[in-house]
């Protein structure tokens, strides 16, 4: 993910000018791409002879707290890969230090900033009363691992359809019912229900094809959102014979139309990959320059974290809390 925040970092007017990574020839071939960077193979010698003023945290997980909190010790502004912390606790105290000293630190949640999402969320009165949302997600990002690794992946995924659902909702989701199945390793079905509205995601390690969608079920229509590629569609909820008889075409051209106008335009911007990260980087160094609120909000944070921590008890994932940092 380095890469990519590199290139949105420079994109947003940011200049890389540090570059740490345990392997040194790894961070040798990204920072070929931005000769004002320097490269290092541990934290506390960056931090110490650097002057920076944001951190752009992209290491696994287990490792956010520990180098998140001498970021922000250094003075830093942080925006880091989610799940910001391995846990709520760990998450609210990082956000209050960080608060304590005026810095912003904000996860990257970027489906939230897709052109998509943003779409569907014009489009919500135009389905009527929500009745279910639903998510699928199916990643290859675990082949040959163990049921231990591939948990840690679920979990680490799970900020993203959380943070779908409390921009749609607009409620406080951590008051709500989850009920929670982890039938094997990497695999894992929560559904739920918020103010009359009920919803279920499904994240599979072992399931294929790759896919990353979400639905937004009302009753005057259904919106489609494909997370991979960024793009949303409506489709409208008239029901007659004909409708039913063309409907899987009328549905497979409108998925093809919306894909088509979204390739283009992200061929245009050269957004190759991860469509939302730019925007959110963008608007996070726009509040960094400004002194203005972070993109998304510690309150928000907080909340998913909590979230996350309750599904990821009850369905027993198997999670690391720390993991070794080079110092």
């Amino acid at each position: 993910m380095g890469r990519w925040h590199a290139a949105a970092a420079h994109k947003a007017g940011g200049r890389v000018t540090a570059i740490m990574d345990p392997d040194l020839e790894r961070a040798a071939r990204l920072s070929s791409r931005y000769p004002s960077a320097r490269i290092f193979s541990d934290v506390e010698t960056m931090l110490k002879h650097n002057k920076l003023d944001v951190l752009h945290l992209c290491a696994p997980g287990p490792t956010h707290n520990t180098i998140a909190s001498r970021a922000i010790d250094a003075r830093l502004h942080l925006l880091i890969e989610k799940p910001i912390t391995q846990t709520a606790e760990e998450a609210a105290q990082l956000l209050k230090r960080a608060a304590n000293r005026g810095l912003l630190v904000c996860p990257v949640h970027q489906f939230i900033f897709q052109d998509g999402v943003l779409k569907a969320k014009t489009l919500l009165p135009r389905i009527g009363q929500l009745v279910h949302i639903d998510a699928t997600i199916c990643s290859a990002g675990g082949a040959g691992l163990t049921s231990e690794r591939l948990d840690l992946i679920v979990s680490d995924v799970l900020p993203h359809p959380l943070s779908l659902l409390q921009i749609f909702l607009s409620r406080d989701l951590s008051a709500e019912r989850w009920l929670t199945i982890r039938p094997a390793g990497g695999e894992l079905r929560v559904s739920g229900e918020v103010s009359g509205v009920t919803f279920s995601f499904f994240i599979s390690m072992n399931a294929r094809p790759t896919t990353n969608t979400f639905r937004i079920l009302g009753t005057k229509g259904t919106i489609h959102l494909n997370l991979f590629h960024g793009y949303s569609f409506m489709e409208p909820g008239q029901v007659s014979r004909n409708r039913k008889i063309v409907h899987p075409f009328e549905l497979s051209l409108r998925n093809l139309s919306a894909a088509t106008m979204n390739l283009s335009l992200r061929a245009m911007r050269r957004e190759s990959a991860y469509p939302g990260l730019r925007r959110l980087i963008r608007l996070f160094y726009q509040a960094v320059r400004t002194n203005s609120q972070s993109p998304i909000s510690p309150e928000d944070t907080i909340l998913i974290a909590q979230v996350r921590d309750h599904i990821i008890q009850t369905a027993g994932l198997i999670v690391p809390q720390q993991e070794h940092v080079v110092a």
